[in-house]
């Protein structure tokens, strides 16, 4: 926490607003918010809703954490080095009065983490459950996949604000082990998540075969290049803050940390904050796809050649599961 710089946290004050403006605008867009109602959608149910609002909640709980410490960062200013340098004021040296404001801050910040690290897994183990799923047809609440992201979100919740409890007699501290602890755990997954890129073009090409509508193999694949940035983003994400918090808890080895420029650990910072919001971005879009083609009240009809038509007819598709998935009112049905 002490290295970054107030301009910094503004940044990520920005991104917050401007995020959660274009999640505003695109739900209301999608189905005018109804997604929102514990009802909706075609399979409502606690699960569903668990995955909207946790999705949801991260994104004012991390804009409220970034403008609070933006405001206590500009309060407490910066401090004049014997070397004549100029760097932000060190935790220790803070205000009381702005110490006791932190503590509740890097509550907040670990709930919203814990969230994100939710979503995030779940997708990971549903992609897994779609990509195992082969001729039987398996039951998700009833799959090792659903019990993995169980256990996974359980820790999370529970993990990272325990973590903020157990070291908050050390706030300079603090944030490296909840950086330290959220970005292992978000790099775990995404390095997961490199396994269901490389097998979405088999499954994709299996959907065709198995005589999917065309529509659903469009999504696919867009769902297919949609990972594959958010994959690139989540490392942007995970890695510049893992590299920071490492740095941190190894008191000052590494000039990161405490070099006095302040450069390095503003930048490293800067790449996490736009990694972060950047990859919720594109879930926002895997969570709530809109169809244009539907909004603009076009119907699409395609004839399929005749001997594609006769294989179809006499073959379900290979997995019935996808025709339940992505559609307006759910994230996840």
């Amino acid at each position: 926490m002490t290295p970054g710089s107030p301009t910094v946290f503004l940044l990520w004050t920005v991104l917050a607003c401007l995020f959660l403006c274009f999640l505003l605008v695109h739900l209301w867009s999608y189905d005018r918010f109804k997604c929102l109602k514990w009802n909706a959608g075609k399979q409502p149910g606690a699960f569903n809703r668990l995955m909207t609002y946790t999705y949801i909640l991260t994104v004012p709980l991390l804009l409220a954490f970034s403008a609070s410490v933006t405001r206590l960062k500009y309060r407490e200013g910066h401090v004049v080095l014997p070397s004549g340098q100029a760097v932000p004021r060190p935790v220790p040296a803070w205000s009381q009065e702005s110490k006791d404001q932190l503590l509740p801050l890097l509550f907040v910040f670990s709930i919203a983490w814990a969230f994100e690290i939710v979503t995030h897994l779940e997708e990971l183990m549903f992609w897994l459950f779609l990509l195992h799923q082969g001729p039987r047809k398996r039951d998700w609440f009833h799959s090792w996949e659903f019990r993995t992201w169980s256990f996974g979100s359980t820790a999370a919740i529970v993990g990272l604000p325990m973590t903020t409890l157990a070291a908050r007699r050390d706030l300079d501290l603090c944030a490296a082990w909840i950086f330290l602890v959220g970005a292992v755990a978000g790099t775990v997954t995404t390095v997961w998540f490199l396994y269901v890129i490389g097998k979405f073009p088999t499954f994709i090409t299996q959907v065709k075969a198995g005589g999917a509508e065309p529509a659903v193999v469009v999504r696919l694949f867009r769902f297919y290049q949609l990972h594959t940035f958010r994959v690139v983003l989540r490392f942007f994400f995970t890695v510049p803050l893992l590299v920071l918090a490492a740095d941190a808890l190894a008191m000052g080895t590494h000039p990161i940390v405490h070099d006095p420029y302040v450069f390095w650990a503003d930048f490293l910072l800067l790449i996490g904050g736009i990694g972060c919001f950047s990859s919720s971005a594109l879930t926002l879009l895997i969570f709530f796809p809109r169809s244009f083609t539907q909004e603009m009240g076009y119907v699409v009809k395609v004839s399929p050649p005749p001997s594609r038509k006769r294989r179809s007819a006499a073959a379900p598709p290979a997995y019935p599961h996808y025709s339940h998935i992505h559609h307006p009112s759910t994230p996840k049905s």
